[in-house]
Formats: structure tokens, C-alpha cells, sequence
């Protein structure tokens, strides 16, 4: 059997990162079995980690440390997934597993390493994301704050793949900073963040966006303005990332707000 091709792996990491989990898992399982050199395969490891724990694969998971364990530095390797595995914590709605792991990462001293930086800057962002998950504002919008102060500018960063890498991960960092703000009922500057985020992302990070910016219209009793931008996210469905339901039941209380604000005109 050939080994599998930069091309293949490349295509299924595009899923994954799409969202097809399920799809991705498959694919790269496949991939694994073909893959004899060690770089390959931790890569491999590492992109059938982010499918498995995002799909509660349990089994699969446990197989994916155990063979990292095989390879070289298998320390290093385990912090690392160690730092997958918070992430789809956060996803699945569990934060204080992800914070656990989070912690338990930072305290190994590895994330102090310059050649560890771009990981350090995805440990503080998850951690902001996790706390803010947990309703935990202000020390969310801290953790948000110092990941984004280790990459203040992207125009400075000499590697593709890490200014690459920032870029995307900025606007989730945006996102998370916005609903936090939105929690304390800084509206206008909650909408602020996630107008940004709309105007330049695509995808489930657009449509959240504009949700944010929906919830602080609504929070704020412009509900016209909410309406408008409601009616546009339900264009965009079905989108994993937000429900359908949801989002009828929001256009369903703009509605009723402008018909309660309505004036009553009277009879002449």
C-alpha cells in the first residue's frame, strides 16, 4: 500500500476543520494504516484526536495515546493532545474538564519553551474560552486579553503556517471576548467585536457572529435591528452551531416587542 500523500492529508484535516468530524475520522483512520514514518503518523495521531474527542470516540481516543506513546518524545506528545482533548471539552460543553486539563498542562513547565509559543497562545485562548463558558467573565476576557498580547500583530510573525494559524484563531478569540462582554452588558462594544469577526469570517464563525450581534441588538431594545439580523442567520441554516429553533423562537419575541412598542393609533 502507497503511504498517504500531503494532498490527503491536507484534505482531510479541510474537513475536519469544516466541521465533518465523523467523515474526517474516517478518512485519516484509513491513512494511519498506510503510514509508516513516525512524523507522519503523530501527525495523523494528532488529526484522529481532534475528530475522536469531538465525537466522544472514548475508544478510539485511548488508542490514539497510546500509540503517541510509541513514538518519540511521547512526553511532549501527551501534553499536546492533552491540549485537543480541552478544546473538545469546551465544544462538548464540559469547561471544567477542559480547565482541568488546561491546568494540568501549564503546570508541566513545556508551554515555557519559545518553540512551544504558538501552543501557549492555544492553551490561554481555550482557557478563556472555557471560563467564559462558565460564565466566569472577567477572568475570561484576562485569559483572552494575554493569548492575543503574545501575538499582538500578525504582520510580525516571519512563519506562515503560525500567521496563518493566528489569524484564524484571533477571530475565535474575538468571538469569546464579545460574548463575555455581552455578559457584563457592554453591548456596544460586544457588537463592535463581532461586526469585526462578521465582515472577514465565513463559515459557523460568521453566522455566530451575527447572532452576537442580533442578541446585543436585542438586549439593547432595538429589536428591529435584531429582527433584520435574525431573519439573515436563519437564511444561512441549518448550521451545526446554532439552532434552528432557537432562532425562530428570537424572531418570534422581536416580533412581539414591536407590536407591544407599536403605537395605538386612535380613532378620529
Amino acid at each position: 500500500m502507497l503511504p498517504p500523500t500531503l494532498e490527503e492529508i491536507e484534505s482531510a484535516e479541510r474537513l475536519r476543520n469544516q466541521g465533518e468530524f465523523a467523515t474526517a475520522l474516517v478518512l485519516t483512520q484509513s491513512m494511519l494504516s498506510r503510514a509508516e514514518d513516525e512524523g507522519t503518523r503523530m501527525r495523523l495521531l494528532f488529526d484522529l484526536l481532534y475528530c475522536s474527542t469531538r465525537l466522544s470516540e472514548d475508544t478510539i481516543t485511548e488508542s490514539a495515546y497510546l500509540e503517541l506513546e510509541k513514538l518519540p518524545q511521547p512526553e511532549i506528545s501527551r501534553v499536546l493532545a492533552n491540549s485537543i482533548r480541552a478544546n473538545s471539552e469546551i465544544d462538548l460543553y464540559r469547561p471544567e474538564k477542559a480547565l482541568a486539563l488546561i491546568d494540568m498542562n501549564l503546570e508541566t513547565g513545556y508551554f515555557d519553551r519559545e518553540d512551544f509559543r504558538i501552543h501557549k497562545y492555544d492553551l490561554f485562548h481555550f482557557k478563556g474560552r472555557a471560563l467564559a463558558r462558565m460564565w466566569r467573565w472577567d477572568e475570561a476576557i484576562d485569559w483572552l486579553d494575554r493569548a492575543h498580547a503574545m501575538y499582538p500583530s500578525e504582520a510580525d510573525i516571519p512563519d506562515e503556517d503560525t500567521r496563518r494559524h493566528v489569524h484564524w484563531a484571533e477571530e475565535g478569540i474575538l468571538l469569546n471576548k464579545a460574548f463575555c462582554f455581552i455578559g457584563i452588558k457592554r453591548f456596544d462594544e460586544a457588537f463592535e467585536m463581532s461586526r469585526r469577526v462578521c465582515e472577514r469570517a465565513e463559515g459557523w464563525e460568521k453566522t455566530q457572529a451575527m447572532q452576537q450581534m442580533a442578541d446585543c441588538r436585542l438586549w439593547q431594545g432595538k429589536a428591529l435591528e435584531a429582527l433584520a439580523l435574525y431573519i439573515e442567520i436563519q437564511k444561512r441554516l441549518p448550521d451545526s452551531s446554532i439552532s434552528g429553533e432557537w432562532i425562530c423562537d428570537r424572531i418570534v419575541q422581536c416580533t412581539e416587542y414591536i407590536e407591544k412598542c407599536r403605537p395605538i393609533s386612535k380613532p378620529s
